[in-house]
């Protein structure tokens, strides 16, 4: 018999969430962006998506094996997570600096 663990509750309750906090960004932030990152930013802003993609394939890669507790597998979950908080002071610092004072 499968038990839903407390852990388990807090997981789905996070990722439910983070999916309503994306689908309540509008489409105008997303369309305004990556030209306003690309500026800011310079060519260096083109490496992020690409990193994230490589450590996002890697991660899955470990996780489908099995190996998500080892060495690699903690490497790849605090890479991701610094990944996403370096996106979400980026999207912040966006909001704050730029977006806020168009509308």
């Amino acid at each position: 018999m499968t038990m839903i663990d407390v852990g388990d509750v807090v997981a789905a309750s996070l990722a439910a969430a983070g999916a309503c906090l994306v689908c309540s960004i509008p489409a105008a932030f997303l369309r305004r962006f990556p030209a306003w990152a690309l500026r800011t930013y310079g060519r260096r802003a083109l490496l992020a998506p690409l990193l994230t993609l490589a450590v996002a394939s890697w991660l899955a890669g470990l996780a489908m094996s099995g190996q998500i507790d080892t060495p690699a597998g903690h490497a790849m979950v605090v890479a991701a997570a610094f990944l996403c908080l370096q996106l979400a002071a980026a999207l912040l610092r966006f909001y704050l600096g730029e977006y806020r004072k168009t509308r």
